[in-house]
């Protein structure tokens, strides 16, 4: 009897893990999946989202690229900036949104070495710099 108690226990806690992890999925409803078209299609959409932001604002963006990090002046409270950075189709010219990955994140130990592909999904915000609108994706789902 002890046995069947505890095999069923755990059963309950395997089912329960797996409902709790398929809700999480769930939830995270991507509102523009910028991680299946083109580079030129994404260097388009990133220019829109910086010409029209009040489109885009409060809404869940995945987008993948090369991860790239800024020094930043003192204004801005922190001392660097992380970006998922898309080139063109001629690899000319390049386009990027910064994100802001929540959570206790120690640079470099918890981010991904310079230039290598990363895929971050967060919800498109804004703040402000001395009076100046600045764009980024909130996320705490950077994946490398």
């Amino acid at each position: 009897m002890k046995k069947f108690l505890f095999a069923f226990t755990l059963i309950l806690i395997f089912f329960q893990a797996t409902r709790a992890s398929a809700q999480q999925k769930k939830a995270t409803k991507v509102d523009v999946d910028l991680t299946k078209v083109s580079n030129t299609f994404i260097y388009s959409q990133i220019f829109n989202m910086m010409s029209e932001p009040e489109r885009y604002v409060g809404k869940t963006i995945k987008i993948k690229g090369k991860f790239m990090s800024y020094d930043l002046p003192p204004e801005f409270g922190r001392k660097k900036s992380f970006a998922v950075i898309i080139y063109d189709a001629t690899a000319c010219c390049q386009q990027g949104i910064e994100f802001i990955w929540e959570g206790n994140h120690q640079y470099p130990k918890d981010y991904p070495a310079e230039g290598s592909t990363i895929t971050v999904t967060g919800v498109f915000q804004s703040y402000k710099v001395q009076n100046f609108d600045c764009f980024c994706l909130k996320t705490n789902d950077v994946s490398f």
